[in-house]
């Protein structure tokens, strides 16, 4: 009985909790040189990654964490609907955070060249305008799942240095669903009849 209860607990709290990760939609491989700058110092040499968009598998919260810049242009970070943003003028290490759903995450990049010049999460790519999504790693401001090189439009070269944040998703506590509180009292339940019987054979 004791097994069967433990069994009902454990898949009661499984069903409850979900895994929260970013994932990468329409990737596509790519391989580039000339990453250098600032952001070179800190996230140490880049030159192959993907294009593609980021999606959370569930809702959580988005951390996009300022590593650097290598640029002429005046470049930005933001989530949508003024959530948040990072440009160059923040200090390296900076971060900002926001809370997202399940689906693909409400981001843009953006650069200063002129009206219209940004670049969302989930747009085609247009080679050099745009982000790739390099591998996540551990530096000196934190640890992250991936790190999105941004390319400005500035038309001679493609190295995504322009401007680079590490993001990183975490989950928020998850509600545990109906069918969870009736497992859980299922084995209560079950719990508390084994006991009677218990009880009862003694007092016999």
């Amino acid at each position: 009985m004791k097994r069967i209860l433990f069994v009902i607990l454990c898949s009661a709290t499984f069903s409850s909790a979900q895994a929260a990760v970013l994932e990468i939609a329409n990737s596509s491989a790519i391989s580039f040189s000339n990453y250098d700058g600032q952001p070179l110092a800190v996230t140490g040499a880049q030159n192959t990654g993907s294009w593609g968009s980021l999606l959370a598998t569930t809702a959580g919260i988005f951390t996009a964490t300022y590593l650097g810049n290598e640029s002429g242009y005046v470049n930005n970070f933001s989530f949508g609907m003024g959530n948040g943003s990072l440009s160059e003028s923040d200090s390296v290490g900076a971060s900002t955070s926001a809370t997202v759903e399940a689906g693909t995450v409400a981001f843009s990049f953006s650069d200063s060249a002129g009206l219209g010049h940004t670049f969302s999460n989930g747009d085609q790519q247009q080679s050099p305008f745009g982000f790739a999504i390099l591998n996540g790693q551990t530096n000196q401001y934190g640890t992250f799942d991936y790190l999105l090189g941004f390319n400005d439009s500035y038309a001679s070269d493609a190295d995504y240095d322009d401007f680079v944040v590490g993001v990183k998703f975490a989950s928020m506590t998850p509600v545990p669903e109906l069918q969870t509180y009736a497992m859980l009292l299922a084995g209560l339940g079950l719990f508390g009849l084994s006991a009677r019987r218990r009880k009862d054979d003694f007092l016999n």
